[in-house]
């Protein structure tokens, strides 16, 4: 099914009758397909793209996004750091493990045996 959006995704961008001459859709669907060769058209190709806005919550960080969720957080560090947690899921790990479990890796998800997977995953 992937496969198939993706061809009709492709089709569409490429059928010169669905776009009008100069249209913004048109421009960034061009432009985002090739490498940009300047700062100019870079900076033209983000201002086509400035109306969506979720980009800009997907990279901002949690203080922004969600105070609260960033304070509960914060608050369950400093009560591990102060106390002798004896559960072992409860411990302290170094920055690189919680980088590498906050990572694009837990996107991953596969069913079946290697080699004899039900869809992509990992």
């Amino acid at each position: 099914m992937p496969m198939a959006m993706a061809m009709a995704f492709v089709r569409k961008i490429s059928n010169p009758a669905l776009f009008r001459h100069g249209s913004a859709f048109r421009q960034v669907a061009l432009q985002s397909t090739v490498a940009l060769s300047n700062e100019a058209d870079y900076s033209r190709l983000e201002q086509l793209k400035s109306h969506v806005t979720w980009p800009k919550q997907l990279n901002a960080p949690l203080e922004e996004v969600d105070p609260e969720i960033a304070n509960i957080i914060e608050l369950e560090k400093n009560r591990q750091w102060k106390g002798l947690e004896l559960i072992p899921s409860e411990n302290f790990t170094s920055v690189s493990v919680m980088q590498a479990v906050g990572s694009v890796m837990t996107n991953k998800y596969s069913e079946g045996y290697p080699g004899a997977r039900y869809y992509g995953g990992n």
